[in-house]
């Protein structure tokens, strides 16, 4: 295959995956199409940002001292979420790298289709998430002094296209990334309000309807985070490694 025939096979695969994020909301880039430059070949789907470290990417590995917590750099599993929804816009894409994936058989990137739970609410609960703004709230990791915030309804219009946030974290327990502290002072008294109802009834849509993507080493995942939550099945291998890009 010469050069040519090179080029045009990846325009097609890029068309391929670029149509599944639209139809879909998510695609797994081969390891062949991201080639020796994986930054390079995310760019073609948009702008990196800065995630909460400042810097364009993030590594997804374990890291001690957040044992106990639903966090990225811990083994647990974590709830569902849409990235980001202190940011203004949401990054329009999140992707993970994999570059070792858990022995274990854990560890598995959950999907599932907010715009779908979204038309699944009672009209009630539907008018309540267009029209209350939430104060999502992040600290840059558990424990941290440093605090993004974002009032946003869970669900709008944002030039032209709709944007959904979800944090099951935020909902139950006030933040994006919450504390020990955090997770112990949550109350079941809360459980009636609106925002409290959302959560219990996202997590058990979530459960009913997610697909479970276990990422190849070497493949990117893709996914649309303005409509799509994820979450993440617990593991036990420390090896895992992915690094994350937030993109615009």
């Amino acid at each position: 295959m010469n050069h040519r025939d090179t080029f045009d096979a990846t325009e097609t695969m890029l068309l391929q995956h670029q149509d599944a994020l639209r139809e879909q909301g998510w695609t797994v880039l081969e390891p062949e199409l991201l080639g020796d430059d994986v930054p390079g070949t995310l760019r073609r789907f948009g702008v990196f940002i800065p995630q909460f470290n400042g810097r364009e990417t993030y590594e997804v590995t374990y890291k001690p001292g957040f044992d106990a917590l639903p966090y990225s750099q811990s083994k647990n599993g974590i709830g569902p979420h849409t990235e980001a929804p202190v940011y203004d816009p949401p990054p329009k894409y999140l992707a993970l790298h994999c570059h070792r994936q858990a022995a274990c058989g854990g560890g598995q990137t959950l999907l599932s289709d907010g715009f779908a739970f979204f038309k699944s609410l009672s009209p009630e609960l539907q008018q309540w998430a267009r029209t209350h703004p939430i104060a999502f709230s992040a600290t840059t990791e558990p424990g941290s002094t440093q605090r993004k915030r974002h009032d946003a309804p869970m669900m709008r219009e944002e030039n032209g296209e709709p944007v959904f946030r979800f944090s099951y974290n935020l909902f139950r327990f006030g933040d994006v990334n919450p504390s020990e502290s955090d997770m112990a002072a949550a109350s079941a008294a809360d459980d009636a309000g609106p925002l409290a109802r959302i959560a219990l009834q996202g997590e058990a849509f979530f459960l009913d309807h997610m697909i479970s993507v276990l990422i190849p080493e070497g493949s990117v995942l893709i996914w649309d985070n303005r409509r799509l939550m994820h979450a993440r099945s617990q593991y036990t291998d420390p090896v895992r490694h992915l690094t994350r890009y937030w993109i615009n």
